[in-house]
């Protein structure tokens, strides 16, 4: 089992990535995301 923290989520961003002859096209980029909790006071 990992030790990762399970407030830790996978997020998915699309970025516009433009290649060597000048085209453009889209490309989806996962990266985790500490989320945090806020509590009503």
């Amino acid at each position: 089992m990992s030790k990762q923290s399970m407030t830790d989520r996978p997020v998915c961003a699309w970025v516009a990535v433009t290649d060597a002859s000048g085209r453009t096209h889209m490309e989806a980029r996962w990266s985790t995301v500490e989320t945090v909790a806020t509590h009503a006071a």
